[in-house]
């Protein structure tokens, strides 16, 4: 329930595109609702399609377009928020929001600036250790900044009693799955987890198999892979790891993840915000590739760098990541009784399984003040 000095009120949320601003906007919105909130999410095409992340949250789907490309395409794109904005604005005005949250992506730039608009209160969250474009250029009109790390990069300027470091909530589902990092034995099993964030990555199908053919027989036999591809067959790399005798599942796409990270001894992804939140939460180490090109390469390569220096994973760059220096880094992990260990409970001292209630009290006292 709210507190007792925050009236009940309905709270926009602006997020879409991947899974990965999208899951945050939908825990923050269930614990607002829980709080005895209204809520309603501000999306586009591509986060509507996450069903399930919505299921029993109203939302609004509303044209979106990337600022990016030469002068034809950022003509259209400004047609495409200029629709959003009287777009979002009706709904923002009929629905008498109180606040608006952005979660970073272009997505919710046009939700913002229609807040903005009628004068509402702007709380933005920021994901990585720098900020989005979409958060930059937005940060003028904030009323607070939320943050996932102690610092970000490019909030120079801004007031700093109003940045409060609330972490990145996660899903209901990833909250359910903590638990002890599962033992290790030398005849156990070996169980590894490979995943591409919400938009998978095609390069994991062509490396992952044939590093782990190049494993000694008695690691092989141990293994157990969970393995996330889109673009390739998974019938042709499910044959590749069962012929060298790996027990595997290969799926496009995982959704009981939460059950999967809790069981797994490491986890090979990228290095999404969320994904490294999910991460951190259940205290599961990682070998992180970050997007090596397109707008989130940066941000992905500096999330890995930090979770590695943490001592919570490994931080291999797209162009170094080869069969033979996968297998050379397995083999290492495997070998050692203590390495997996560490960095799980290093990635678990990072987790902030609070998140989302942080953030709903960060709310709630824009609300109040």
């Amino acid at each position: 329930m709210p507190s007792p000095a925050v009236p009940r009120a309905t709270i926009a949320l602006a997020a879409g595109g991947t899974g990965g601003h999208l899951f945050p906007a939908e825990a923050l919105a269930r614990e607002l609702l829980a709080r005895g909130h209204d809520v309603v999410i501000h999306t586009e095409r591509r986060g509507a399609q996450y069903t399930r992340a919505l299921d029993g949250l109203a939302h609004v789907v509303l044209p979106a377009s990337s600022l990016e490309g030469g002068i034809a395409a950022k003509l259209r794109a400004v047609l495409a928020i200029l629709r959003g904005v009287l777009g979002s604005r009706r709904d923002l005005r009929r629905r008498r929001a109180a606040l608006l949250v952005g979660f970073g992506g272009y997505p919710s730039f046009a939700p913002a600036l229609a807040a903005r608009s009628l004068g509402l209160p702007l709380v933005l969250h920021e994901q990585a250790t720098r900020l989005s474009k979409a958060n930059a250029r937005l940060l003028r009109f904030a009323s607070a900044l939320a943050t996932s790390f102690p610092t970000v990069e490019g909030a120079d300027g801004f007031d700093p009693a109003r940045i409060v470091q609330t972490g990145n909530p996660v899903r209901q589902a990833i909250l359910d799955a903590r638990g002890d990092y599962p033992p290790l034995s030398a005849d156990g099993p070996l169980r590894l987890l490979v995943v591409g964030g919400s938009q998978g990555a095609a390069v994991f199908g062509r490396v992952v198999p044939p590093a782990l053919q190049q494993l000694p027989e008695d690691l092989r036999r141990r293994l157990h892979v969970s393995l996330q591809c889109r673009g390739d067959d998974p019938e042709v790399l499910h044959a590749q790891l069962s012929g060298a005798g790996i027990d595997a599942q290969v799926q496009p796409f995982f959704h009981d993840i939460g059950d999967r990270l809790r069981e797994s001894h490491l986890v090979i992804t990228r290095a999404g915000a969320s994904t490294a939140a999910d991460l951190l939460v259940i205290g599961r180490p990682a070998i992180f590739v970050p997007l090596p090109h397109g707008g989130s390469r940066e941000e992905q390569r500096r999330n890995a760098q930090t979770l590695a220096d943490a001592g919570a994973g490994w931080h291999v760059p797209e162009p170094e990541f080869t069969p033979e220096a996968l297998a050379r880094l397995l083999g290492g992990l495997f070998a050692s009784p203590t390495r997996l260990a560490e960095a799980a409970r290093a990635a678990s001292a990072l987790g902030r399984p609070d998140a989302a209630a942080r953030l709903a009290d960060l709310v709630e006292r824009v609300l109040a003040g």
